[in-house]
């Protein structure tokens, strides 16, 4: 019998635009190639869901009903009506609502049909996550006011920088990867500011900034973090890809 878990991997969502440089006019989903390559790597086999219309919502019942986990990548911004705020013009918000909305419905019937497979979240995903079990969002940490670590989390012109982060004991965060202080990827410029309903964090940045999250009483495996593990290539990125799989396999 075959013991490679299926997982199913969310993916970005571009709108039609014409005489676009490169890539073809037409609205298309794409997703960076070093999810699927992680997911491989750790022993899984990966699917990536498409952002369909809300007329072909029904046809995520036949995909979910076919996958062994669920991974929620990086992207676009939420949009904040979802967590009950109004958009701050100075955040700076890149959103894209079809798949905001694809994937807050994603999850809706991901409890209802999997309850008890595992969630992997990242960077955008571990956003997305939070608000749907009732948390919000810091919109921008400059335009909200919030000092940050001098590294920041992202450069002002939007790229990737690479901090520090402390790994809280007794997680399950601290089961993967060891508790104390490991060196992480960043490239975001909103955080988590009230946690979901039954979470705890178990990591955070020197200036406070929550960098994961998981459940208070774990039900089944869920990790969410807000860094880019599949882009690092070390032992700790490499474990929780692991321990995310042997669990989707279970």
């Amino acid at each position: 019998m075959d013991s490679t878990p299926l997982i199913g991997i969310t993916s970005s969502w571009a709108p039609f635009e014409r005489n676009r440089p490169v890539l073809p006019d037409g609205s298309f989903d794409y997703l960076k190639n070093e999810y699927s390559d992680s997911i491989a790597r750790a022993g899984g086999a990966s699917v990536i869901i498409p952002n369909f219309e809300k007329d072909g919502w029904g046809l995520l019942d036949h995909l979910i009903n076919r996958l062994d986990g669920l991974l929620l990548s990086g992207g676009s911004d939420l949009a904040p009506d979802f967590f009950g705020e109004n958009e701050i013009s100075e955040a700076g918000c890149f959103i894209r609502r079809r798949r905001d909305e694809l994937e807050l419905e994603l999850l809706r019937r991901w409890d209802s049909i999997r309850p008890d497979r595992p969630i992997l979240a990242i960077c955008r995903g571990h956003q997305v996550l939070n608000v749907y079990y009732g948390g919000t969002l810091i919109q921008d940490f400059a335009a909200c006011g919030k000092a940050t670590i001098p590294e920041n989390h992202r450069t002002p012109d939007g790229h990737r920088t690479y901090h520090e982060i402390e790994v809280l004991g007794g997680t399950l965060l601290a089961e993967i990867t060891g508790e104390g202080t490991i060196k992480v990827n960043s490239s975001h410029h909103q955080g988590t500011d009230r946690l979901g309903e039954g979470f705890i964090v178990s990591a955070r940045a020197a200036d406070g900034i929550i960098e994961a999250i998981e459940l208070k009483e774990p039900k089944r495996w869920l990790l969410s973090v807000q860094w880019h593990p599949e882009a690092l290539n070390d032992e700790a990125s490499d474990r929780i890809f692991e321990a995310f799989v042997e669990a989707c396999r279970k």
